[in-house]
Protein backbone atom coordinates (compact mmCIF):
# COMPACT_ATOMS: atom_id res chain seq x y z
CA UNK A 1 0.00 0.00 0.00
CA UNK A 2 1.40 3.83 -0.29
CA UNK A 3 2.70 5.70 1.85
CA UNK A 4 -0.27 8.18 3.19
CA UNK A 5 0.56 11.14 2.44
CA UNK A 6 0.40 12.85 6.27
CA UNK A 7 2.97 10.50 6.89
CA UNK A 8 5.79 11.41 3.89
CA UNK A 9 8.40 12.90 5.47
CA UNK A 10 9.97 16.04 4.21
CA UNK A 11 12.27 18.89 5.40
CA UNK A 12 11.36 23.13 5.31
CA UNK A 13 12.84 26.01 6.82
CA UNK A 14 10.99 29.66 6.46
CA UNK A 15 11.33 32.41 8.19
CA UNK A 16 8.20 34.62 8.89
CA UNK A 17 6.74 33.77 5.51
CA UNK A 18 3.08 33.60 5.21
CA UNK A 19 0.75 30.54 5.79
CA UNK A 20 -0.01 29.74 2.13
CA UNK A 21 3.31 30.11 0.66
CA UNK A 22 4.21 27.31 3.23
CA UNK A 23 1.22 24.92 1.97
CA UNK A 24 2.49 25.44 -1.44
CA UNK A 25 6.18 24.69 -0.47
CA UNK A 26 5.56 21.71 1.58
CA UNK A 27 2.83 19.97 -1.08
CA UNK A 28 5.52 20.95 -3.60
CA UNK A 29 8.17 18.89 -1.72
CA UNK A 30 5.36 16.05 -0.87
CA UNK A 31 4.55 15.32 -4.73
CA UNK A 32 0.79 17.09 -3.48
CA UNK A 33 -1.83 19.85 -3.32
CA UNK A 34 -3.58 21.43 -0.06
CA UNK A 35 -7.30 22.13 -0.10
CA UNK A 36 -8.91 24.96 1.97
CA UNK A 37 -11.14 27.71 1.90
CA UNK A 38 -9.14 31.10 2.98
CA UNK A 39 -12.47 32.17 4.45
CA UNK A 40 -12.30 29.74 7.08
CA UNK A 41 -8.38 29.57 7.30
CA UNK A 42 -6.01 32.37 7.61
CA UNK A 43 -3.22 31.61 5.09
CA UNK A 44 -2.38 35.42 5.41
CA UNK A 45 -0.94 34.54 8.65
CA UNK A 46 2.99 34.49 8.74
CA UNK A 47 4.88 31.87 10.57
CA UNK A 48 8.41 30.23 11.16
CA UNK A 49 8.85 26.82 10.53
CA UNK A 50 12.04 24.85 11.00
CA UNK A 51 11.60 21.13 9.97
CA UNK A 52 14.45 18.13 9.54
CA UNK A 53 13.05 15.28 8.41
CA UNK A 54 9.74 15.59 9.67
CA UNK A 55 6.01 14.01 8.63
CA UNK A 56 3.52 16.36 7.54
CA UNK A 57 1.49 15.87 10.15
CA UNK A 58 3.65 17.39 11.99
CA UNK A 59 4.68 20.20 10.64
CA UNK A 60 1.27 20.91 9.97
CA UNK A 61 0.57 20.09 13.27
CA UNK A 62 3.03 22.91 14.69
CA UNK A 63 1.84 25.03 12.11
CA UNK A 64 -2.20 25.54 12.98
CA UNK A 65 -1.44 24.37 16.83
CA UNK A 66 -4.19 22.27 16.84
CA UNK A 67 -7.09 24.74 15.06
CA UNK A 68 -7.19 23.29 12.05
CA UNK A 69 -8.04 19.23 11.18
CA UNK A 70 -6.67 17.16 7.89
CA UNK A 71 -8.31 14.74 5.81
CA UNK A 72 -6.41 12.78 3.12
CA UNK A 73 -8.19 12.01 -0.10
CA UNK A 74 -6.49 10.73 -3.47
CA UNK A 75 -3.66 13.37 -3.94
CA UNK A 76 -4.98 16.49 -1.88
CA UNK A 77 -4.97 17.47 1.85
CA UNK A 78 -8.07 18.95 2.73
CA UNK A 79 -7.59 21.63 5.94
CA UNK A 80 -10.67 22.11 7.70
CA UNK A 81 -11.38 24.36 10.56
CA UNK A 82 -11.73 23.30 14.10
CA UNK A 83 -15.78 24.03 14.88
CA UNK A 84 -16.07 26.58 18.07
CA UNK A 85 -16.75 24.55 21.22
CA UNK A 86 -20.41 24.23 21.41
CA UNK A 87 -22.13 25.37 24.35
CA UNK A 88 -23.10 21.45 25.48
CA UNK A 89 -19.88 19.19 25.67
CA UNK A 90 -19.64 16.58 23.02
CA UNK A 91 -20.10 13.00 24.22
CA UNK A 92 -16.98 11.78 23.06
CA UNK A 93 -13.68 13.61 21.58
CA UNK A 94 -10.80 12.08 19.93
CA UNK A 95 -6.95 12.25 20.93
CA UNK A 96 -4.15 11.72 18.20
CA UNK A 97 -0.62 11.75 17.89
CA UNK A 98 2.58 9.59 17.61
CA UNK A 99 3.78 6.98 20.16
CA UNK A 100 7.97 7.59 20.20
CA UNK A 101 10.72 6.28 21.30
CA UNK A 102 12.46 8.74 24.14
CA UNK A 103 15.55 9.06 23.66
CA UNK A 104 15.61 7.94 19.37
CA UNK A 105 12.60 9.79 18.46
CA UNK A 106 12.20 6.34 16.48
CA UNK A 107 7.97 6.38 16.03
CA UNK A 108 6.67 2.64 17.34
CA UNK A 109 4.48 0.58 15.48
CA UNK A 110 2.09 -1.83 17.37
CA UNK A 111 1.96 -0.13 21.12
CA UNK A 112 -1.54 -0.44 23.04
CA UNK A 113 -3.37 2.83 24.03
CA UNK A 114 -6.15 2.25 25.90
CA UNK A 115 -8.59 3.89 28.80
CA UNK A 116 -9.12 1.72 31.56
CA UNK A 117 -12.97 2.48 32.84
CA UNK A 118 -14.17 2.90 29.49
CA UNK A 119 -11.73 0.08 27.79
CA UNK A 120 -11.64 1.65 24.60
CA UNK A 121 -8.01 1.23 22.74
CA UNK A 122 -6.75 1.34 19.85
CA UNK A 123 -2.82 0.48 18.42
CA UNK A 124 -0.57 2.65 16.87
CA UNK A 125 0.12 1.69 13.16
CA UNK A 126 3.09 1.27 11.40
CA UNK A 127 4.00 4.77 11.16
CA UNK A 128 3.61 5.23 15.06
CA UNK A 129 0.36 7.06 14.82
CA UNK A 130 -2.80 6.24 16.95
CA UNK A 131 -6.03 7.80 17.09
CA UNK A 132 -8.66 7.20 20.07
CA UNK A 133 -12.24 8.36 20.86
CA UNK A 134 -12.82 8.87 24.44
CA UNK A 135 -15.91 9.68 26.44
CA UNK A 136 -16.16 13.25 27.65
CA UNK A 137 -18.12 13.23 30.42
CA UNK A 138 -16.15 10.26 32.40
CA UNK A 139 -13.98 12.57 35.02
CA UNK A 140 -10.40 11.79 36.02
CA UNK A 141 -9.34 10.54 32.21
CA UNK A 142 -6.26 8.81 31.78
CA UNK A 143 -4.69 7.48 28.81
CA UNK A 144 -2.28 4.20 29.27
CA UNK A 145 0.21 3.26 26.98
CA UNK A 146 2.25 0.05 26.59
CA UNK A 147 4.65 -1.46 24.52
CA UNK A 148 6.82 -4.59 24.75
CA UNK A 149 10.62 -3.90 26.17
CA UNK A 150 9.07 -0.61 26.88
CA UNK A 151 8.13 1.00 30.44
CA UNK A 152 4.39 1.58 31.12
CA UNK A 153 3.13 5.40 30.21
CA UNK A 154 0.42 6.68 32.34
CA UNK A 155 -1.01 10.40 30.95
CA UNK A 156 -3.33 12.51 31.91
CA UNK A 157 -6.06 14.00 29.46
CA UNK A 158 -6.80 17.31 31.00
CA UNK A 159 -8.78 18.61 27.95
CA UNK A 160 -11.78 17.42 26.74
CA UNK A 161 -11.63 18.36 23.05
CA UNK A 162 -10.10 16.85 20.14
CA UNK A 163 -6.05 17.91 20.06
CA UNK A 164 -2.77 16.23 18.99
CA UNK A 165 -0.58 14.61 21.47
CA UNK A 166 2.80 13.03 20.87
CA UNK A 167 3.49 10.45 23.63
CA UNK A 168 6.89 9.45 24.22
CA UNK A 169 7.94 5.90 26.26
CA UNK A 170 10.99 4.74 27.80
CA UNK A 171 13.13 1.45 26.49
CA UNK A 172 13.09 -0.74 29.57
CA UNK A 173 16.40 -2.21 29.11
CA UNK A 174 15.91 -5.49 31.67
CA UNK A 175 13.09 -6.73 29.33
CA UNK A 176 14.52 -5.98 26.18
CA UNK A 177 17.43 -8.23 27.39
CA UNK A 178 15.44 -11.28 28.44
CA UNK A 179 13.70 -11.07 25.32
CA UNK A 180 16.88 -11.22 23.25
CA UNK A 181 18.23 -13.90 25.35
CA UNK A 182 15.43 -16.75 25.68
CA UNK A 183 17.49 -18.50 28.66
CA UNK A 184 16.62 -15.49 30.67
CA UNK A 185 12.89 -15.39 31.71
CA UNK A 186 11.26 -12.74 33.64
CA UNK A 187 8.24 -13.52 36.55
CA UNK A 188 6.09 -12.63 33.88
CA UNK A 189 7.50 -14.92 31.16
CA UNK A 190 7.62 -17.73 33.64
CA UNK A 191 3.51 -17.88 34.33
CA UNK A 192 2.79 -16.19 30.78
CA UNK A 193 -0.35 -18.49 29.69
CA UNK A 194 -0.52 -20.07 25.64
CA UNK A 195 -3.54 -19.76 25.52
CA UNK A 196 -3.69 -16.46 23.25
CA UNK A 197 -3.58 -15.30 19.78
CA UNK A 198 0.05 -15.57 18.30
CA UNK A 199 -1.22 -13.38 15.51
CA UNK A 200 1.96 -12.66 12.94
CA UNK A 201 2.42 -9.27 13.35
CA UNK A 202 4.61 -7.67 10.39
CA UNK A 203 7.56 -5.89 11.26
CA UNK A 204 9.11 -2.95 9.47
CA UNK A 205 12.42 -3.93 7.84
CA UNK A 206 15.66 -2.72 10.02
CA UNK A 207 19.17 -2.85 8.82
CA UNK A 208 21.50 -4.48 10.83
CA UNK A 209 25.09 -5.54 10.57
CA UNK A 210 25.83 -8.98 9.08
CA UNK A 211 25.93 -11.39 11.58
CA UNK A 212 28.74 -14.01 12.54
CA UNK A 213 27.89 -16.91 10.38
CA UNK A 214 26.68 -20.03 13.13
CA UNK A 215 27.68 -23.58 13.22
CA UNK A 216 25.81 -25.70 11.08
CA UNK A 217 22.86 -27.27 13.16
CA UNK A 218 23.19 -31.15 13.86
CA UNK A 219 20.72 -32.39 11.65
CA UNK A 220 21.28 -36.09 12.56
CA UNK A 221 20.60 -35.10 16.61
CA UNK A 222 16.75 -36.17 17.52
CA UNK A 223 14.06 -33.65 18.14
CA UNK A 224 12.44 -33.85 21.63
CA UNK A 225 9.04 -35.18 21.20
CA UNK A 226 6.39 -32.73 21.86
CA UNK A 227 4.71 -33.21 25.25
CA UNK A 228 0.82 -33.71 26.00
CA UNK A 229 0.96 -30.71 27.46
CA UNK A 230 2.36 -29.22 24.25
CA UNK A 231 0.00 -30.74 22.12
CA UNK A 232 -3.03 -29.61 24.06
CA UNK A 233 -1.55 -25.86 23.89
CA UNK A 234 -1.32 -26.18 20.05
CA UNK A 235 -4.94 -27.12 19.95
CA UNK A 236 -5.64 -24.35 22.22
CA UNK A 237 -4.08 -22.16 20.05
CA UNK A 238 -5.99 -23.15 17.01
CA UNK A 239 -9.30 -21.99 18.57
CA UNK A 240 -7.81 -18.55 19.33
CA UNK A 241 -6.79 -18.18 16.05
CA UNK A 242 -10.04 -19.00 14.59
CA UNK A 243 -11.46 -16.15 17.28
CA UNK A 244 -9.12 -13.44 18.30
CA UNK A 245 -8.40 -10.23 16.03
CA UNK A 246 -4.93 -8.97 14.88
CA UNK A 247 -5.45 -6.34 18.15
CA UNK A 248 -6.53 -8.50 20.41
CA UNK A 249 -3.07 -10.38 19.43
CA UNK A 250 -0.84 -6.59 19.97
CA UNK A 251 -2.79 -6.42 23.22
CA UNK A 252 -1.89 -9.33 25.24
CA UNK A 253 1.57 -9.10 23.90
CA UNK A 254 2.00 -5.51 25.06
CA UNK A 255 -0.51 -5.36 28.36
CA UNK A 256 0.50 -7.11 31.71
CA UNK A 257 -2.12 -4.77 33.90
CA UNK A 258 -4.89 -6.88 34.83
CA UNK A 259 -8.45 -5.05 34.55
CA UNK A 260 -11.90 -5.83 35.90
CA UNK A 261 -15.35 -5.98 35.33
CA UNK A 262 -18.36 -7.55 37.31
CA UNK A 263 -20.09 -8.25 34.11
CA UNK A 264 -19.48 -8.91 30.34
CA UNK A 265 -21.70 -9.31 27.04
CA UNK A 266 -20.15 -10.22 23.56
CA UNK A 267 -21.07 -11.67 20.33
CA UNK A 268 -17.70 -12.64 19.26
CA UNK A 269 -13.92 -12.19 21.06
CA UNK A 270 -13.64 -8.31 19.49
CA UNK A 271 -17.71 -7.77 19.78
CA UNK A 272 -18.90 -6.79 22.85
CA UNK A 273 -18.83 -4.95 26.23
CA UNK A 274 -15.07 -5.01 26.98
CA UNK A 275 -14.25 -4.25 23.28
CA UNK A 276 -10.59 -5.06 22.09
CA UNK A 277 -9.28 -5.78 25.33
CA UNK A 278 -11.35 -8.59 26.09
CA UNK A 279 -8.35 -10.55 27.02
CA UNK A 280 -7.23 -8.34 29.35
CA UNK A 281 -10.11 -8.25 31.69
CA UNK A 282 -11.27 -10.60 34.39
CA UNK A 283 -15.20 -10.84 34.49
CA UNK A 284 -17.35 -12.25 37.72
CA UNK A 285 -19.93 -13.28 34.51
CA UNK A 286 -19.33 -13.48 31.02
CA UNK A 287 -22.72 -13.54 28.72
CA UNK A 288 -21.15 -14.77 25.18
CA UNK A 289 -23.65 -15.10 21.92
CA UNK A 290 -21.25 -16.86 19.86
CA UNK A 291 -17.97 -17.10 21.67
CA UNK A 292 -15.98 -15.20 24.61
CA UNK A 293 -12.21 -14.25 24.98
CA UNK A 294 -11.35 -13.13 28.83
CA UNK A 295 -8.45 -12.79 30.90
CA UNK A 296 -10.18 -14.63 33.79
CA UNK A 297 -13.70 -15.63 35.35
CA UNK A 298 -14.52 -15.52 38.86
CA UNK A 299 -18.26 -17.17 39.37
CA UNK A 300 -19.66 -18.00 35.97
CA UNK A 301 -19.29 -17.99 31.92
CA UNK A 302 -21.66 -19.24 29.55
CA UNK A 303 -21.03 -19.23 25.87
CA UNK A 304 -23.26 -20.25 22.74
CA UNK A 305 -20.47 -21.92 21.06
CA UNK A 306 -16.77 -21.70 22.54
CA UNK A 307 -15.50 -19.60 25.90
CA UNK A 308 -11.97 -19.32 25.83
CA UNK A 309 -9.92 -17.86 29.00
CA UNK A 310 -6.33 -16.83 28.82
CA UNK A 311 -5.96 -17.58 32.95
CA UNK A 312 -7.92 -19.12 35.70
CA UNK A 313 -11.68 -20.12 35.93
CA UNK A 314 -13.58 -20.30 39.11
CA UNK A 315 -16.87 -21.32 39.67
CA UNK A 316 -19.11 -22.83 36.34
CA UNK A 317 -18.47 -22.35 32.70
CA UNK A 318 -20.88 -23.63 30.03
CA UNK A 319 -20.24 -23.66 26.08
CA UNK A 320 -22.49 -25.20 23.68
CA UNK A 321 -18.94 -26.44 21.74
CA UNK A 322 -15.75 -25.96 23.67
CA UNK A 323 -14.56 -24.12 27.04
CA UNK A 324 -10.80 -23.49 26.99
CA UNK A 325 -9.02 -22.05 29.91
CA UNK A 326 -5.44 -21.76 29.52
CA UNK A 327 -4.61 -21.73 33.94
CA UNK A 328 -6.50 -23.88 36.53
CA UNK A 329 -10.28 -24.06 36.76
CA UNK A 330 -11.94 -24.67 40.11
CA UNK A 331 -15.83 -25.22 39.69
CA UNK A 332 -17.50 -26.87 36.87
CA UNK A 333 -17.25 -27.16 32.70
CA UNK A 334 -19.91 -28.44 30.75
CA UNK A 335 -19.41 -28.69 26.75
CA UNK A 336 -21.24 -30.33 24.36
CA UNK A 337 -18.21 -31.00 22.33
CA UNK A 338 -14.99 -30.57 25.19
CA UNK A 339 -13.32 -29.06 27.67
CA UNK A 340 -9.23 -28.13 27.36
CA UNK A 341 -7.65 -27.14 30.39
CA UNK A 342 -3.62 -26.16 29.88
CA UNK A 343 -3.62 -26.02 33.92
CA UNK A 344 -4.94 -27.63 37.23
CA UNK A 345 -8.40 -28.55 37.82
CA UNK A 346 -10.38 -28.99 40.73
CA UNK A 347 -14.13 -30.03 40.26
CA UNK A 348 -16.13 -31.77 37.47
CA UNK A 349 -15.37 -31.51 33.99
CA UNK A 350 -18.65 -32.81 31.21
CA UNK A 351 -18.37 -33.20 27.47
CA UNK A 352 -20.14 -34.67 24.98
CA UNK A 353 -16.98 -35.48 23.81
CA UNK A 354 -13.88 -35.40 25.02
CA UNK A 355 -12.24 -33.88 28.74
CA UNK A 356 -8.44 -32.86 28.60
CA UNK A 357 -6.22 -31.26 31.48
CA UNK A 358 -2.40 -31.17 31.31
CA UNK A 359 -1.79 -30.70 34.44
CA UNK A 360 -2.99 -32.13 38.29
CA UNK A 361 -6.94 -33.74 38.09
CA UNK A 362 -9.02 -33.52 41.28
CA UNK A 363 -12.88 -34.30 40.95
CA UNK A 364 -15.09 -35.97 38.17
CA UNK A 365 -14.30 -36.31 34.35
CA UNK A 366 -17.40 -37.64 32.22
CA UNK A 367 -17.56 -37.52 28.60
CA UNK A 368 -18.99 -39.67 25.61
CA UNK A 369 -14.94 -40.58 23.61
CA UNK A 370 -11.89 -39.46 25.93
CA UNK A 371 -10.85 -38.35 29.32
CA UNK A 372 -6.86 -36.93 29.47
CA UNK A 373 -5.35 -35.57 32.44
CA UNK A 374 -1.16 -34.80 31.52
CA UNK A 375 -0.61 -35.65 35.49
CA UNK A 376 -1.77 -36.49 38.60
CA UNK A 377 -5.05 -37.82 38.56
CA UNK A 378 -6.85 -38.05 41.77
CA UNK A 379 -10.45 -38.82 41.26
CA UNK A 380 -12.40 -40.49 38.43
CA UNK A 381 -12.32 -40.87 35.04
CA UNK A 382 -15.88 -41.99 33.60
CA UNK A 383 -16.67 -42.91 29.76
CA UNK A 384 -17.42 -45.07 27.49
CA UNK A 385 -14.26 -45.05 25.67
CA UNK A 386 -10.43 -44.14 25.95
CA UNK A 387 -8.98 -42.85 29.38
CA UNK A 388 -5.63 -41.51 29.93
CA UNK A 389 -3.46 -40.32 32.73
CA UNK A 390 0.10 -40.02 33.57
CA UNK A 391 -0.10 -40.87 37.07
CA UNK A 392 -3.62 -42.14 38.98
CA UNK A 393 -2.82 -41.26 42.69
CA UNK A 394 -6.93 -41.65 43.76
CA UNK A 395 -9.85 -42.83 42.71
CA UNK A 396 -10.45 -45.02 39.10
CA UNK A 397 -10.49 -45.31 35.48
CA UNK A 398 -13.64 -46.37 34.36
CA UNK A 399 -13.97 -47.04 30.49
CA UNK A 400 -13.69 -48.68 27.22
CA UNK A 401 -9.93 -48.04 27.02
CA UNK A 402 -7.71 -47.25 30.09
CA UNK A 403 -4.07 -46.51 29.82
CA UNK A 404 -2.01 -44.56 32.89
CA UNK A 405 1.98 -44.40 32.96
CA UNK A 406 1.70 -45.57 36.49
CA UNK A 407 -1.39 -46.33 38.75
CA UNK A 408 -1.77 -46.84 43.01
CA UNK A 409 -5.55 -47.98 42.51
CA UNK A 410 -7.47 -50.72 39.73
CA UNK A 411 -9.17 -49.38 36.51
CA UNK A 412 -11.68 -51.21 35.46
CA UNK A 413 -12.39 -51.58 31.27
CA UNK A 414 -12.46 -53.83 28.47
CA UNK A 415 -8.66 -53.50 28.03
CA UNK A 416 -6.71 -51.25 30.51
CA UNK A 417 -2.89 -50.73 30.42
CA UNK A 418 -0.65 -49.76 33.12
CA UNK A 419 2.80 -49.26 31.93
CA UNK A 420 5.18 -48.81 34.76
CA UNK A 421 3.40 -50.82 38.06
CA UNK A 422 0.73 -52.48 36.08
CA UNK A 423 0.22 -56.42 35.45
CA UNK A 424 1.23 -58.22 32.12
CA UNK A 425 1.64 -62.00 31.06
CA UNK A 426 2.28 -63.27 27.90
CA UNK A 427 1.32 -66.75 28.43
CA UNK A 428 1.53 -69.91 26.24
CA UNK A 429 -0.31 -72.83 28.18
CA UNK A 430 -2.26 -75.86 27.35
CA UNK A 431 -5.66 -78.12 28.43
CA UNK A 432 -7.44 -80.59 27.79
CA UNK A 433 -9.92 -79.00 25.49
CA UNK A 434 -7.11 -77.17 23.55
CA UNK A 435 -3.53 -78.66 22.80
CA UNK A 436 -2.39 -74.58 22.52
CA UNK A 437 -3.70 -71.58 23.62
CA UNK A 438 -1.86 -68.25 23.43
CA UNK A 439 -2.90 -65.49 26.04
CA UNK A 440 -2.18 -61.89 27.11
CA UNK A 441 -2.98 -60.60 30.06
CA UNK A 442 -3.13 -56.28 30.69
CA UNK A 443 -4.43 -54.16 33.95
CA UNK A 444 -2.83 -54.28 37.23
CA UNK A 445 -2.76 -57.37 39.41
CA UNK A 446 -6.28 -56.78 41.50
CA UNK A 447 -8.10 -56.66 38.09
CA UNK A 448 -6.85 -57.57 34.48
CA UNK A 449 -7.87 -57.96 30.85
CA UNK A 450 -7.48 -61.40 29.06
CA UNK A 451 -7.18 -61.84 25.97
CA UNK A 452 -6.96 -65.27 23.94
CA UNK A 453 -7.13 -67.69 21.25
CA UNK A 454 -6.71 -71.30 21.01
CA UNK A 455 -6.35 -73.85 18.25
CA UNK A 456 -5.59 -78.02 17.97
CA UNK A 457 -4.19 -77.64 14.55
CA UNK A 458 -7.38 -79.76 12.97
CA UNK A 459 -6.24 -82.78 14.82
CA UNK A 460 -9.32 -85.13 15.10
CA UNK A 461 -11.80 -85.48 18.05
CA UNK A 462 -10.96 -82.01 18.66
CA UNK A 463 -12.70 -78.57 18.00
CA UNK A 464 -10.48 -76.63 15.16
CA UNK A 465 -9.60 -74.26 17.91
CA UNK A 466 -11.38 -70.94 19.81
CA UNK A 467 -11.31 -67.15 20.78
CA UNK A 468 -12.03 -65.73 23.79
CA UNK A 469 -12.00 -62.65 26.66
CA UNK A 470 -11.95 -62.72 30.40
CA UNK A 471 -10.95 -60.87 33.71
CA UNK A 472 -8.70 -61.79 36.49
CA UNK A 473 -7.46 -60.96 40.00
CA UNK A 474 -3.75 -61.90 40.96
CA UNK A 475 -2.48 -61.88 44.88
CA UNK A 476 1.23 -61.71 45.01
CA UNK A 477 2.15 -64.44 47.65
CA UNK A 478 5.96 -63.56 48.28
CA UNK A 479 9.06 -65.29 47.24
CA UNK A 480 7.94 -65.63 43.56
CA UNK A 481 4.91 -67.10 44.10
CA UNK A 482 1.51 -65.54 42.70
CA UNK A 483 -2.02 -66.82 43.19
CA UNK A 484 -4.57 -65.86 40.35
CA UNK A 485 -8.06 -66.35 39.44
CA UNK A 486 -9.60 -66.33 35.74
CA UNK A 487 -13.01 -65.88 34.50
CA UNK A 488 -12.66 -66.48 30.43
CA UNK A 489 -15.40 -67.34 27.76
CA UNK A 490 -14.83 -68.14 24.58
CA UNK A 491 -16.66 -68.89 21.12
CA UNK A 492 -15.74 -72.47 19.67
CA UNK A 493 -14.74 -73.52 15.83
CA UNK A 494 -16.81 -76.52 15.53
CA UNK A 495 -16.52 -76.75 11.54
CA UNK A 496 -14.31 -74.74 9.19
CA UNK A 497 -16.54 -72.12 8.31
CA UNK A 498 -16.38 -70.49 11.55
CA UNK A 499 -18.70 -67.25 11.63
CA UNK A 500 -21.48 -68.95 9.63
CA UNK A 501 -22.17 -71.75 12.73
CA UNK A 502 -24.42 -71.43 15.25
CA UNK A 503 -22.41 -70.31 18.57
CA UNK A 504 -20.92 -72.62 20.60
CA UNK A 505 -19.39 -71.18 23.55
CA UNK A 506 -17.04 -72.58 26.37
CA UNK A 507 -16.55 -70.73 29.84
CA UNK A 508 -14.13 -71.61 32.05
CA UNK A 509 -12.66 -70.73 35.79
CA UNK A 510 -9.38 -70.64 36.42
CA UNK A 511 -7.40 -71.19 39.83
CA UNK A 512 -3.49 -71.21 38.81
CA UNK A 513 -0.37 -71.23 41.05
CA UNK A 514 2.81 -69.39 39.71
CA UNK A 515 6.31 -69.56 40.24
CA UNK A 516 8.74 -66.97 38.98
CA UNK A 517 11.44 -68.74 37.63
CA UNK A 518 13.39 -65.81 36.45
CA UNK A 519 12.12 -61.69 36.67
CA UNK A 520 11.03 -62.11 32.97
CA UNK A 521 9.46 -65.84 32.82
CA UNK A 522 7.41 -67.80 35.16
CA UNK A 523 5.32 -71.28 34.95
CA UNK A 524 1.58 -71.75 36.26
CA UNK A 525 -0.39 -74.77 37.06
CA UNK A 526 -4.02 -75.12 38.13
CA UNK A 527 -7.47 -77.04 38.14
CA UNK A 528 -10.34 -75.25 35.76
CA UNK A 529 -13.84 -75.71 35.97
CA UNK A 530 -15.73 -75.71 32.66
CA UNK A 531 -18.61 -75.40 31.00
CA UNK A 532 -19.06 -75.80 27.28
CA UNK A 533 -22.70 -75.17 25.63
CA UNK A 534 -23.20 -76.16 21.87
CA UNK A 535 -26.11 -76.72 19.57
CA UNK A 536 -24.43 -80.34 18.32
CA UNK A 537 -25.63 -83.30 20.69
CA UNK A 538 -23.02 -85.34 21.32
CA UNK A 539 -20.42 -83.54 20.49
CA UNK A 540 -17.98 -85.00 22.86
CA UNK A 541 -17.58 -88.84 22.97
CA UNK A 542 -16.59 -89.65 26.67
CA UNK A 543 -16.62 -93.46 26.35
CA UNK A 544 -12.72 -92.75 24.58
CA UNK A 545 -10.27 -91.98 26.89
CA UNK A 546 -6.83 -89.94 25.53
CA UNK A 547 -4.40 -88.89 28.09
CA UNK A 548 -5.93 -87.21 31.28
CA UNK A 549 -9.63 -87.81 31.52
CA UNK A 550 -11.66 -84.85 32.74
CA UNK A 551 -13.41 -84.99 35.98
CA UNK A 552 -16.83 -84.86 34.18
CA UNK A 553 -19.77 -83.16 35.97
CA UNK A 554 -23.57 -84.49 36.05
CA UNK A 555 -24.96 -87.89 34.37
CA UNK A 556 -23.43 -89.80 32.18
CA UNK A 557 -23.59 -88.28 28.61
CA UNK A 558 -25.38 -89.47 25.89
CA UNK A 559 -26.18 -88.47 22.21
CA UNK A 560 -28.69 -86.32 22.95
CA UNK A 561 -26.32 -83.84 25.31
CA UNK A 562 -25.48 -80.18 24.02
CA UNK A 563 -24.00 -78.92 27.23
CA UNK A 564 -21.06 -80.23 28.87
CA UNK A 565 -19.77 -79.55 32.63
CA UNK A 566 -16.23 -80.93 33.71
CA UNK A 567 -13.13 -80.38 36.05
CA UNK A 568 -9.78 -79.85 34.25
CA UNK A 569 -6.66 -78.37 34.55
CA UNK A 570 -4.18 -75.81 32.82
CA UNK A 571 -0.29 -75.89 32.60
CA UNK A 572 1.78 -72.69 31.44
CA UNK A 573 4.66 -70.71 30.11
CA UNK A 574 3.89 -67.46 31.08
CA UNK A 575 6.73 -64.35 30.09
CA UNK A 576 5.80 -61.09 32.42
CA UNK A 577 6.80 -57.86 32.92
CA UNK A 578 9.27 -57.11 36.25
CA UNK A 579 6.17 -56.55 38.56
Amino acid sequence: MAQPLLENRISIKVTNERIEEVLRQIGEKGGFSFSYSPDAIDVKARVSVNASNQSVREILNDIFKGSVTFKERRKYIILQKVAAEPERQPDNFFLNGYIIDKKTGERLRDASIYEANSLVSTVSNEYGYYRIKLPAAQPNLRLEVRKEEYSARSVEVTRRQDYYLTISLTADTIRHIERQNPRILSRHDTVQSRVEPRVEIPRSPQVVSAPVPAAEPDTTAPRPAHTLKERLQEVGDAFVYAFASTKQAIHTENITDTLYRPFQASILPFIGTNHQLSGNVINDVSLNLIAGYSLGVGALEVGGVVNIVRWNVQGIQVAGLANLVGRDVQGIQIAGFGNLNIGDFRGVQIAGTANATAEDFHGLQISGWANVVGRKLNGWQVTPGLNYAQVVEKGHQLGFLNYADSSATTPFGFFSYVRQNGYRRYEVSTDELNYFNASFKTGVAGFYNIFTFGMNAFLPGKPLGSIGYGIGTARRLGRGWMLNGDLVASRMAIQRQFWRQPQAGHYRITVALEKKLSPRVAISLGPTLNLLHTPYAGLIDTSTRRGLEPIWIGNRFDDGITTYGWVGFQAALRFCNRI
